[in-house]
């Protein structure tokens, strides 16, 4: 067989065994494009089945501890103490609409031998977002927010120092929502309301002195008008299977009295889940309020009241819900 022959009967097998395989890989890309498209379509399918549908979810934690005591030699009292916790949110979305609510609700008491019983916690607090999407990751939005306490509150001497709404705080501001994704946002207002209120005369103890405040109301008043600044952030993770992580945290100045004294509010929650009813939490909040005078005392001893740092951490192993 002559050379030229021998080269196109080769070039004839060889293209002879490509044309296969050209054709499967062709095949493979045409599958590719196939199920990339598929997907595609189930992802915009899926978006649009949960578009306008509330997304909630939720922490109920009771936590119980009780101690009795006959003839102990080692001492000590029996008591018998509880904390009730709901920390939960319903979000929802539609287009470029989307609307944030979260609620938190927390009471705790204890009571040791015959003495009265005392709170350990005490907290009601409702907060809501509604926001416009501008473009990806930004929203112009309002923001609500509402806190006080369920019952009222003494100090070690016995007087009453709190009540519901005394002191009670209502907000609404109007500015941009950072939201990259489902589990941070962050939302910036430079003009924000904020309503403070007392409705409980008892806390001015009597007193005359019409410029006296408490939580920042003048005597002979139940409310006092603030504007100023409001940052609220807030950041929610699964670390693990059975571990959750939630914080959030508010800033707010008042720019019609000493607007250099940030109110400053602080919280995490860890939830440590055993299984589908036991689990524990850790609860951290931190607060710091110019307007809230606290029992203090100097150098020399002497007693005095003031604005401090305020903070309170909850850990409890108990039946859990999660919503």
């Amino acid at each position: 067989m002559r050379p030229t022959n021998m080269r196109k009967l080769s070039f004839s097998l060889a293209l002879g065994a490509l044309l296969p395989l050209a054709a499967m890989a062709q095949n493979d890309i045409d599958q590719g494009a196939r199920d990339s498209a598929a997907g595609a379509a189930a992802a915009r399918h899926t978006s649009d089945s949960l578009d306008g549908i509330w997304r909630r979810s939720g922490v109920v934690t009771l936590n119980m501890t009780q101690v009795s005591l006959t003839n102990w030699a080692a001492g000590g009292f029996s008591s018998i103490s509880g904390i009730g916790m709901f920390n939960g949110a319903a979000n929802w979305k539609k287009g470029r609409r989307a609307w944030d609510n979260s609620l938190v609700l927390a009471f705790g008491g204890q009571q040791i031998e015959d003495a009265d019983p005392v709170k350990t916690d005490d907290r009601i607090e409702l907060n809501s977002k509604y926001g416009y999407e501008l473009n990806k990751a930004w929203y112009l939005a309002g923001v609500f927010q509402f806190r006080t306490q369920f019952t009222e509150g003494f100090d070690a001497e016995g007087n009453r120092i709190s009540n519901f709404l005394a002191p009670g705080y209502t907000l609404l501001g109007l500015g941009f929502d950072y939201k990259p994704n489902d589990k941070f946002t962050a939302f910036i207002s430079p003009a924000t309301a904020r309503l403070v209120i007392v409705n409980d005369k008892k806390l001015f103890g009597g007193s005359e002195d019409p410029d006296l405040r408490v939580y920042g109301v003048k005597n002979g008043n139940t409310t006092e008008l603030e504007l100023g600044g409001y940052i609220r952030a807030m950041y929610k993770t699964d670390l693990a299977k059975n571990i959750s992580f939630m914080t959030r945290g508010d800033l707010f100045s008042n720019y019609l009295r000493n607007p250099q004294n940030m109110d400053v509010t602080w919280e995490t929650l860890w939830t440590f889940k055993v299984n589908d009813w036991f689990a524990a939490t850790f609860n951290t909040l931190l607060i710091y309020d110019h307007d809230t005078n606290l029992p203090k005392t100097d150098a020399d001893g002497n007693a005095y009241t003031g604005p401090a740092t305020q903070f309170k951490q909850t850990l409890g192993i108990g039946l859990t819900w999660k919503l």
